[in-house]
């Protein structure tokens, strides 16, 4: 298998572990699940909605369905922290985070 194969492969078993899991989420605590996916109402419908013929189908996309939500160094700084995570730190990243959702909503 060339390299591009070997790449396409893996994006597309990240595709469906990660619809997989978000359909699981917005099904057992739906607004948890909107948070920490950073997903709308909207696509959390259309998620919740999908067979598992669809998330096979959709999941073999050449593309990520998932995306880094944050584009921040200090969240990054955060909660990688160098190997040395405190729970005051996570607490933080999770404060940040949050208010860079309220913002875009």
């Amino acid at each position: 298998m060339n390299e591009n194969n070997q790449l396409m492969a893996e994006i597309r078993e990240a595709n469906l572990a990660y619809l997989m899991l978000a359909q699981h989420m917005i099904r057992l605590d739906r607004p948890q699940a909107l948070f920490r996916l950073g997903l709308t109402e909207e696509v959390a419908h259309v998620i919740d909605g999908l067979s598992p013929q669809q998330i096979v189908r959709v999941s073999n996309a050449p593309m990520m369905m998932c995306r880094f939500r944050f584009d921040d160094e200090m969240v990054w700084g955060l909660l990688a922290n160098h190997g040395k995570q405190s729970s005051t730190q996570q607490l933080h990243a999770g404060i940040v985070m949050a208010g860079r959702l309220a913002e875009e909503a």
